[in-house]
C-alpha cells in the first residue's frame, strides 16, 4: 500500500514539473496575444490655450477619462500600467455649447489599443468677466450703533462661466460687530457673489476675496425727559418721570441740536395714579425708551380723573320715569378720585354714580349724586355732586 503511494507522488511530481516546463516553453516561445482594458484614464486637452484664447471654459468641469482595449503579447502587456497611458485629444473649432474632443494615444510599437468611445463630448461655456456693486450687511452684538461703513473699494471684478456669473447680483460684504471700543474700527471682510436672494453662487471667481470697512459708530447723548401737558397753564413740577433721562444715539450733528426730548402731550385730568406716555423721538434718533411713566410726586395727592356723562348716572326708584333732563343733569359729570394705593389702576366701569328718587320726584329739590364702588379710596369728590331745582 506505502509504494503505491510513492509511486503516485512520484507520477504527480512529473506532472507539475512538466507543467512548468510547457508553461516557460509557451511564455519564451509562443508568447501568446491578449487584450487587456484599462478604464478611467485622465484625458489631457491640447489645445487648452486656444480655448483660453477664446473666453471658452469646461462647464460644467467633470474629470475628462475613457477606457481603453490594448492587445499585443502577453509579456508586453504586463508591462504596461495605467500610468503607462496618455489619451490625449483636441477641439476642432471650438465653440460654446457641445463639442467633441476625439481621441488618441501613446503607445508602443508592440502593442495596438481600441477605446472603448473614439471621442468624448466637452461642453463649453464662455467665460465671462464682470464688474459687480458690494454691498455690506452688518451683523453682531452692536449692529444698531453703527453710523457708516466706508469700504476699500465700491465695486469688484468677478470672472467665471457666462451660466454662474449671470446668476451674480451683487457681491456681498458681511461686517461683524461684536465689540465697540472706539468710535471707529477696521474690519477686514470677505467677499461673497450672491444671487438676488442673497445667496452664494459658487464657481465665481473674484479678483480680490477680502477688503478693509472702516466702521463708524454712532455718537451717544443722554439727555431730560421734558412732560408735556394739554393744559399749557398747568404745573408740570408737581409730576415726577420714570425714567427722567434717556439715552440717544444719532449722528454727531443731529445730537448737538438736542436738549432734550419730549413726551406726548398729555391731559392731567388722566394721569391719575400714573400714566405711561410715549416720547417723541426725532427723526435719525434711536433712543433705548420710548416711554416714561407719569406720575404725580406726592402720594396724598394722588388723584385719578373720570368723566360720566349724564346718560351713565343712574336714576333708581323711578317710579315716576324722570328723565335725567328734568333733573338737569350736565353733559359732563366730573369725578376725582383719591387713591389709597399708587399701584391701583380705576375705569369708569368701578364706579356707579346714581341718584336716589325713592322720596319721589320734587322739581324745587336738590338731588345728590352718590356712588358706588367695591374698590376703596381715600376719598371721592363728584363735580357737581347736586343736581335739580
Amino acid at each position: 500500500m506505502k509504494s503505491n503511494l510513492k509511486r503516485n507522488t512520484r507520477i504527480k511530481l512529473i506532472a507539475l514539473l512538466s507543467s512548468i516546463v510547457l508553461w516557460m516553453y509557451v511564455m519564451a516561445i509562443v508568447d501568446p496575444e491578449d487584450t487587456k482594458i484599462f478604464e478611467n484614464i485622465p484625458v489631457t486637452i491640447t489645445n487648452a490655450e486656444e480655448l483660453q484664447d477664446n473666453d471658452l471654459i469646461v462647464y460644467p468641469e467633470t474629470d475628462l477619462v475613457a477606457d481603453i482595449y490594448i492587445t499585443g503579447k502577453l509579456s508586453d502587456l504586463q508591462k504596461i500600467s495605467k500610468d503607462d497611458i496618455h489619451i490625449y485629444g483636441s477641439i476642432n473649432n471650438p465653440i460654446e455649447g457641445k463639442n467633441y474632443l476625439y481621441l488618441k494615444v501613446n503607445t508602443t510599437k508592440q502593442v495596438s489599443y481600441e477605446f472603448k468611445s473614439d471621442f468624448i463630448i466637452v461642453k463649453l461655456e464662455k467665460l465671462v468677466h464682470q464688474e459687480k456693486n458690494i454691498n455690506t450687511e452688518i451683523i453682531g452684538q452692536y449692529k444698531d450703533d453703527v453710523d457708516t461703513v466706508t469700504l476699500q473699494q465700491s465695486v469688484a471684478n468677478i470672472s467665471g462661466p457666462r451660466v454662474l456669473t449671470d446668476q451674480v447680483d451683487y457681491i456681498n460684504a458681511t461686517v461683524q460687530v461684536d465689540t465697540k471700543d472706539k468710535n471707529k474700527a477696521t474690519k477686514r471682510v470677505k467677499l461673497i457673489p450672491v444671487d438676488t436672494d442673497g445667496k452664494e453662487v459658487k464657481g465665481v471667481n473674484l479678483d480680490i476675496k477680502t477688503i478693509n470697512a472702516e466702521v463708524t459708530f454712532l455718537e451717544e447723548k443722554q439727555v431730560p425727559i421734558n412732560i408735556q401737558l394739554k393744559d399749557e397753564k398747568a404745573d408740570t413740577k408737581v409730576y415726577e418721570l420714570t425714567p427722567e433721562i434717556v439715552m440717544i444715539k444719532g449722528k454727531k450733528e443731529v445730537l448737538e441740536k438736542i436738549n432734550y426730548i419730549n413726551t406726548q402731550k398729555i391731559d392731567s385730568t388722566d394721569i391719575g395714579v400714573s400714566k405711561e406716555v410715549d416720547l417723541i423721538i426725532p427723526e435719525g434718533v434711536a433712543a433705548e425708551e420710548t416711554t416714561t411713566i407719569v406720575k404725580p410726586k406726592d402720594e396724598e395727592s394722588l388723584i385719578q380723573r373720570l368723566i360720566y356723562n349724564n346718560s351713565e348716572v343712574e336714576l333708581r326708584n323711578n317710579t315716576q320715569e324722570i328723565k335725567a333732563s328734568d333733573l338737569n343733569i350736565p353733559d359732563s359729570i366730573n369725578v376725582e378720585v383719591q387713591l389709597d394705593s399708587n399701584n391701583t389702576k380705576l375705569s369708569k366701569s368701578d364706579i356707579d354714580l346714581y341718584i336716589d328718587l325713592e322720596n319721589g320726584y320734587d322739581k324745587n329739590k336738590e338731588y345728590l349724586i352718590k356712588y358706588k364702588s367695591d374698590t376703596s379710596f381715600k376719598n371721592v369728590k363728584i363735580i357737581p355732586n347736586t343736581v335739580g331745582k
